[in-house]
């Protein structure tokens, strides 16, 4: 008998994928991961979400075969220290690229259209007032850091929109598989575009790979999107860069000390914030739970 953990909220739909004869579910939402030592340590397998963060100290005190989070991320969980021990993890790769692609145009075009504004203005009874800024995406340049499953996906999106879409990877497999884009290099990206946007990974190569120095070669009439991981971005410089108008505009979805963030950001005005909730919807819910169990049946099969 093969058992399972299910130590964070998650969708259900992936359980009837495994046969009751072969797998034991046990689910207890929020368990400490104290807890997770004291009362399930010699359980097979682990399931997770992103907010919970698996350490070498934890990984002494238990003897899971599989830890399975259901994000697209890993960067939570000590990979390195995980293959030492000969523990697999599985990841929700391909579970949530529409719904974080969606979430990163959404905030393109509430910024270009000044949605929060408007708003504020309908509840405040402004309606009349029409002298702020508002703006297509019609005929814009943006340039799409990390084009992957979700920053190609963004790239059609944006091409369906009539934008004028250049992108940046250092795959040169993705070069191929994406051959109807115009790749474009990193200073490029940054110098000339009228939006960017990141979706990178993070990895020890990625830490803060959107830099001081690289922000500041971006103009300052350039929207900058982040809906990938905070880390990816050097949080302090953006602030500081975002406060004295030297980049117009920011929507960021992660941030680097989650669930808290950078004190700055929300006195400005010319940032739009949410809570790391570009991947999640309730489809991405579903297909995530979907594939993680069908990915921890393959590898009992």
């Amino acid at each position: 008998m093969i058992r399972i953990l299910i130590a964070d909220e998650i969708d259900t739909a992936g359980f009837a994928l495994l046969s009751p004869k072969k797998f034991h579910i046990k689910t207890e939402f929020g368990i400490s991961n104290s807890g997770i030592i004291k009362k399930y340590r010699n359980y097979n397998v682990l399931v997770i979400r992103s907010i919970r963060k698996i350490d070498r100290n934890f990984l002494d005190k238990v003897k899971f075969d599989v830890i399975a989070t259901c994000s697209k991320g890993t960067d939570h969980i000590d990979a390195e220290y995980c293959a030492g021990k000969d523990i697999k993890i599985i990841n929700a790769d391909d579970s949530n690229n529409i719904s974080a692609a969606e979430h990163t145009l959404a905030m393109i075009l509430a910024i270009y259209k000044n949605l929060m504004f408007s708003d504020s203005l309908v509840r405040n009874n402004r309606f009349t007032f029409y002298d702020y800024e508002r703006r297509e995406i019609y005929g814009k340049s943006i340039g799409i850091i990390g084009f992957g499953k979700v920053g190609s996906y963004v790239g059609k999106l944006c091409r369906t929109f009539g934008m004028k879409v250049y992108a940046n990877d250092t795959d040169r497999r993705v070069w191929i598989r994406e051959k109807d884009f115009n790749f474009k290099n990193l200073n490029f990206i940054l110098k000339n575009c009228e939006i960017i946007t990141v979706h990178i990974p993070l990895n020890k190569k990625n830490y803060r790979f959107i830099s001081e120095k690289k922000l500041k070669q971006i103009p300052d009439t350039t929207v900058f999107i982040n809906t990938s991981r905070g880390d990816v971005v050097d949080e302090k410089a953006l602030f500081g860069l975002l406060k004295v108008k030297k980049i117009k505009f920011a929507g960021l979805d992660v941030f680097s000390n989650e669930p808290f963030v950078y004190r700055g950001f929300s006195g400005l005005n010319n940032v739009l914030l949410t809570n790391h909730i570009a991947g999640k919807t309730k489809e991405s819910r579903r297909n995530v739970s979907v594939n993680i169990f069908k990915s921890i049946k393959k590898n009992y099969s």
